[in-house]
């Protein structure tokens, strides 16, 4: 007869799986939609575009808060599962994954800031329109790198989940090889933006193929199968933050 801990562990893989897939597919739409409506170094044409499709982008918007707060959800239930294999580990990568959630509220209001300006810029009617809309793009740069520094913190939660998946026995080792290449992506990715090397462009592509692939697999394989219960009392003991201190 199966326990009810290895029960309630097969219950919380397949929520864990549920929520993610939440996460990957709103914010899919989030970046379509923004990459349908932002046009880089043209202010006249992503305020044109902002104002004709404002219900889009603002729901692009509503996308980001439910996916940052399902993420919220999947670091909680991932901490809990993968916490038999290092404690200390999966302590620090959801401390990564919390982080990056925090990072990516704190800059959302640069993005709904273009907005305010263009359609509320009343207060504001000392400045021109082309004013308005050089400074509602600077808003939508800003919020871009503040998504990129985002996207370090999940990266290195990504490549910690990976590193925990590979020393288990719960899942797949493959999978945890496919997050830890697509978490360093992420994490290479960005700092390659930030220091406007150029082939940054071409690697963003190849790390949204690896995120997906990598974290698109872990996602269908805990909706579908969970976690193989049955090894869990296989697994070595964990590294209990006291001993580490030891």
């Amino acid at each position: 007869m199966t326990s009810r801990v290895p029960e309630s562990s097969r219950v919380m893989a397949r929520v864990a799986g549920a929520l993610w897939l939440i996460v990957i597919v709103t914010g899919g739409f989030a970046v379509i939609t923004r990459s349908a409506l932002i046009v880089r170094d043209d202010a006249a044409l992503t305020a044109a575009n902002i104002l004709a499709f404002e219900t889009r982008f603002r729901l692009a918007f509503v996308a980001d808060l439910i996916g940052g707060a399902c993420y919220v959800g999947v670091t909680v239930l991932l901490y809990e599962l993968f916490k038999p294999v290092s404690q200390v580990v999966c302590l620090a990568g959801a401390a990564f994954g919390l982080a990056g959630v925090a990072v990516g509220a704190a800059i959302s209001l640069n993005y709904l800031a273009p907005v305010l300006l263009l359609r509320d810029g009343q207060p504001l009617s000392a400045f021109e329109t082309s004013q308005l809309q050089e400074q509602a793009l600077v808003f939508v740069r800003l919020y871009r790198e503040g998504y990129r520094i985002g996207m370090v913190f999940f990266g290195v939660q990504i490549v910690t989940i990976g590193s925990l998946i590979v020393r288990s026995i719960l899942v797949p080792r493959l999978l945890g090889v496919m997050l830890v290449i697509g978490g360093s992506g992420y994490v290479v990715g960005a700092f390659a933006n930030f220091l406007s090397l150029p082939f940054a462009p071409q690697l963003s592509q190849f790390v949204l193929v690896a995120a997906f692939i990598g974290e698109g697999s872990l996602t269908l394989w805990l909706l579908m199968r969970g976690i193989d219960v049955r090894q869990m009392d296989k697994q070595p003991a964990r590294v209990s933050i006291d001993t580490a201190i030891r």
